[in-house]
């Protein structure tokens, strides 16, 4: 009698992932089955900062994370004990700050003396620091709001702030929102933010060879995605919750390429000075930031990807 094959059940997986654009590459490889080709069966836990999905993973909640630079800068000064496993997308203008006109704000200078909502959590401030910095407006001459949980766009709308730092798609909802009287700030070339998938040091060295197979499934997006951008362009959509139109334009701004970049401890060194200035976290020295790399994952898949020394 011949033995019969035995198929191993697809092993569970939570992923705590922001829904906005840069997550693409996660919202392909589950929707195009390629996480389940590796014998993965993964759940995609929605939430809407990427540190509020990095505390999820850090307290048990999840498996895995996206998140910012900014957040696991933040996340690294407070002591947390994580490991990143990959750079999944890299976007040029990440954050924007949209104001009312009706509030005298037409140049970048208008800003001095304004109100700004902002997640102060998030990458935003850290961007708004470094916009406010070249724009010659110093930390003293403009007030924050803390706006947390998508309260940006009411604020915004209703008036309750004069300006905020935002992300798609409630840059593309604000603008619309107030049609005329929005005018929007960026700068293209003052902050590449990265995101990223993490987890923690315990899962990572219990089971690397499962970060190979998610790193393999997510490499298959990467292709899908630049290939075919409008059906890539669709399924973010799906999960975001919102029409491909509200970021059409933003979308060139956006690089799925899964990488771990020498550029990204550089990037994570320069938000950590500035939190230690600004007294953020706690911690008076930087972190050794090349001890939050996981580099054995991406390097068993696609070794000329990694250019960083990493754990």
């Amino acid at each position: 009698m011949g033995c019969r094959a035995v198929t191993e059940p697809p092993e569970k997986i939570t992923l705590a992932v922001m829904p906005w654009p840069a997550s693409t590459p996660i919202y392909v490889a589950y929707e195009n089955g390629y996480f389940r080709n590796e014998g993965l069966d993964v759940s995609l836990e929605s939430y809407t900062t990427g540190h509020l999905a990095l505390d999820a993973m850090l307290s048990g909640n999840a498996d895995l994370a996206t998140a910012s630079d900014a957040s696991i800068a933040r996340a690294a000064m407070e002591g947390d004990e994580f490991l990143i496993i990959a750079t999944i997308a890299e976007v040029k203008r990440p954050i924007q700050i949209i104001a009312r006109k009706d509030r005298g704000i037409t140049v970048p200078g208008d800003l001095r003396g304004k109100t700004i909502g902002l997640d102060t959590n998030s990458a935003a401030a850290y961007f708004l620091h470094a916009y406010m910095t070249t724009s010659y407006i110093g930390d003293t001459e403009y007030r924050t709001v803390d706006l947390p949980d998508g309260r940006i766009v009411d604020a915004l709308l209703n008036g309750q702030v004069d300006a905020v730092a935002t992300w798609a798609p409630y840059t593309h909802i604000l603008k619309k929102g107030l049609g005329d009287n929005a005018i929007s700030f960026s700068d293209r070339d003052l902050y590449t933010l990265t995101w990223n998938v993490t987890a923690t040091r315990e899962s990572v060295r219990a089971n690397p060879e499962r970060v190979a197979k998610l790193l393999r499934a997510i490499l298959r997006a990467d292709r899908f995605s630049r290939d075919h951008p409008e059906a890539a362009k669709a399924i973010c959509s799906k999960h975001m919750g919102a029409d491909a139109p509200l970021y059409e334009g933003e979308w060139p701004d956006y690089g799925f390429n899964t990488l771990l970049d020498e550029s990204l401890i550089l990037v994570l060194e320069d938000e950590a000075r500035w939190m230690v200035s600004d007294g953020i976290g706690g911690r008076k020295e930087l972190p050794n930031f090349v001890s939050y790399v996981y580099t054995p994952g991406l390097r068993s898949v696609r070794p000329e990807a990694v250019t960083i020394a990493g754990e």
